[in-house]
């Protein structure tokens, strides 16, 4: 039940001080004062999620998390944290990337959030071995929280992977928080790939602030739930701060995606760069919202951002809303979207020479999500994905 004895009940469990539990209160005072959003981006333009309904999570935590990382990184639990990094945890939940009044599902989250991980990467670390984070999804609803922090020339990658029964048998609510700060000349990497199954409404928040000369890079892969809404924020606020934010979407049946990337350039001489790549199939839909922003102070910068999509049916439907916001006239920035079917000369092309019509979509479908899967340098990664999406699309390997 969303009230504030479950809310005292999770803050119990987690042994958490008195600031966080005002926090969350706080949070829940918002939460009830927010209307449901829209989800409207345009006319003729929305998602539809008339059918999620809060009363029905459940916060009877059952799920199986695995994590992986270095000796030089610290991993710790949000009940631990709050004995050994209180301050840490107190000036960065939720204070500097993401707001509880951002929306209401982010108040949801500021006010139930039953797990929580606090990342450490020490100064001047460099972490060949990426940091392994795997989620099976067993109980009906999640709402888990990570935070990382990136100390002084620091480097490591991430690999945040979430599943659960694709043969859509279990029914769930997830809704996750992730704040990355990347402090002076760090450099982190986080790819994250979501399969879950068909009856799962996903809610993710990814945000970072990236300090001077430090590097951000998002590869975010959604090919599973009912509805899936990834929002990617990068705040570039030191100089010479660099983002790079790629996303692979594959949808079919009836799955719904409402994707969301955003850059804002607070500093100068920071750069920029966005690309998605979306294949939706059967009666799936996806909405793209980009946005470059640029502030008044921020000279010489320089901003991409593209959305491609490919259409394989009469019944797939894409949206895309590329953005612009530029506050002085010294930047670079450019955006563009293109949605389309496949070309039916290059399908009778590859018929023609033998191969039959699902392999021939495959292969086109492989080469379109290419320029972004060739950054996973995770072999077996790149195989689950390309095996699932290949036997969504009939071919069999």
């Amino acid at each position: 039940m969303l009230n504030e004895e479950t809310i005292r009940k999770i803050s119990g469990n987690l042994k958490e001080p008195a600031w966080m539990l005002d926090k969350r209160i706080e949070s829940f005072e918002i939460f009830n004062n927010m209307k449901m959003p829209s989800f409207k981006y345009g006319i003729g333009i929305y998602v539809n999620v008339s059918e999620l309904n809060f009363n029905e999570i459940d916060f009877d935590k059952k799920d199986k998390l695995f994590i992986n990382a270095p000796n030089n990184v610290e991993i710790l639990k949000f009940e631990d944290a709050f004995e050994k990094y209180e301050d840490l945890l107190r000036d960065n939940f939720m204070t500097k990337c993401v707001l509880a009044n951002e929306d209401k599902f982010s108040s949801l989250h500021g006010a139930f959030f039953n797990d929580g991980i606090l990342i450490r990467i020490t100064e001047n670390s460099e972490n060949k071995t990426p940091i392994e984070i795997n989620l099976d999804i067993v109980a009906k609803s999640r709402i888990d929280h990570i935070l990382i922090i990136a100390e002084k020339n620091s480097k490591a990658k991430i690999i945040d992977t979430s599943m659960s029964d694709t043969n859509g048998n279990v029914t769930g609510f997830r809704n996750q928080i992730v704040e990355i700060i990347v402090e002076e000349n760090a450099k982190v990497e986080y790819i994250s790939i979501q399969n879950f199954g068909k009856n799962v409404y996903n809610f993710s928040r990814k945000r970072a602030r990236v300090e001077r000369d430090g590097f951000m890079q998002w590869i975010d892969c959604c090919i599973g739930g009912k509805f899936t809404q990834s929002l990617i924020k990068t705040f570039l606020n030191g100089e010479n701060a660099e983002s790079k934010s790629l996303g692979v979407i594959y949808g079919d049946k009836s799955q719904c995606f409402d994707i969301n990337s955003e850059t804002i350039h607070t500093a100068s001489r920071s750069r920029s760069d966005m690309l998605t790549r979306i294949v939706l199939n059967e009666n799936s839909k996806a909405v793209y919202r980009g946005l470059i922003k640029v502030n008044p102070k921020a000279v010489k910068c320089e901003g991409y951002q593209k959305d491609d999509t490919i259409l394989l049916s009469d019944q797939a439907e894409a949206d895309a809303v590329p953005n612009l916001q530029i506050e002085n006239n010294d930047v670079k920035c450019t955006h563009g979207a293109t949605i389309s079917q496949i070309d039916d000369a290059k399908l009778f092309y590859m018929m023609s020479r033998g191969i039959d019509e699902k392999s021939a979509k495959k292969i086109i479908v492989e080469g379109f999500f290419d320029p972004i899967m060739l950054k996973i340098e995770d072999d077996s990664l790149k195989t689950e994905i390309q095996k699932n999406i290949s036997e969504r699309l009939g071919v069999v390997e």
